[in-house]
């Protein structure tokens, strides 16, 4: 995860120098992966909420879209570290197309306006990005994605050294099983708690949202997991993140 007090990491002068290397190696397993990004932009308060939906909704969204043909969420805080808060999740076919739609928007002249007006008026305390690889099939946003409208979306990461590169089968049944169906189920490629692995799931609600976990804590197979966790590394899979979101009037999707 890195930390900005600037809104840099949308110019990708953030993660460029780190993640070229890796854009570069042409294997299979690269060419079959997929770039997740998540933007948080922490908000200095509440009342500048307003001008930053303009920007996103208004200015780098429209832009985004026109750029490339996935979809972006916006997603506004409701528990999280910090708040006020939006999350953009953006999905990218690869490291050299995040970097190329990166470039191209700082390149535009309106973008670095409203960015530098954004910054003048200290509508931000803080930009955190965090980028995520996920296999094609990993990324599961729905067919009618106006039904992100309702519910909840939750942002879950967990340190699982007894995963890997991914998250093992009997783990997806399990939360299927629990009722907890990721839109993204992706790994982290740098940072801290590695191997880390991000779910961002949605909820009919919040008390669906409980039952699901509470289902999951109870499930035998969950169980045996867990343990299996603690006899080859000394401790649990944890949870080493979680945030709650709703759809941001702002998004896209919206």
């Amino acid at each position: 995860m890195m930390y900005r007090r600037s809104l840099l990491s949308w110019l990708g002068a953030s993660v460029a120098g780190a993640l070229k290397p890796v854009s570069a190696t042409d294997t299979q397993a690269a060419r079959a992966t997929r770039v997740v990004t998540l933007e948080s932009f922490c908000i200095a308060d509440a009342e500048q909420a307003p001008r930053l939906h303009a920007y996103l909704g208004g200015t780098l969204l429209p832009l985004l879209k026109g750029i490339r043909e996935r979809p972006a969420i916006c997603m506004d805080a409701i528990v999280a570290p910090h708040a006020p808060q939006i999350l953009l999740v953006a999905v990218f076919s690869s490291f050299d197309e995040m970097l190329d739609v990166r470039g191209r928007i700082a390149s535009e002249p309106h973008i670095r306006q409203a960015r530098a007006e954004l910054e003048s008026a200290q509508v931000l305390d803080d930009v955190r990005s965090q980028v995520l690889i996920a296999t094609e099939e990993a990324l599961r946003f729905p067919a009618d994605l106006g039904g992100l409208k309702t519910g909840v979306l939750e942002l879950r990461s967990y340190h699982a050294p007894a995963w890997h590169d991914r998250s093992p089968t009997c783990v997806r049944a399990v939360f299927s099983r629990s009722g907890i169906h990721p839109i993204v189920n992706a790994a982290t490629s740098a940072g801290e708690h590695m191997p880390r692995f991000t779910y961002l799931i949605r909820f009919e609600s919040l008390a669906a949202r409980q039952e699901a976990w509470a289902r999951l804590e109870a499930d035998a197979e969950w169980i045996d997991i867990q343990q299996d966790s603690i006899s080859r590394h000394g401790f649990a899979v944890k949870v080493t993140g979680k945030s709650i979101y709703k759809l941001a009037t702002c998004s896209e999707l919206a």
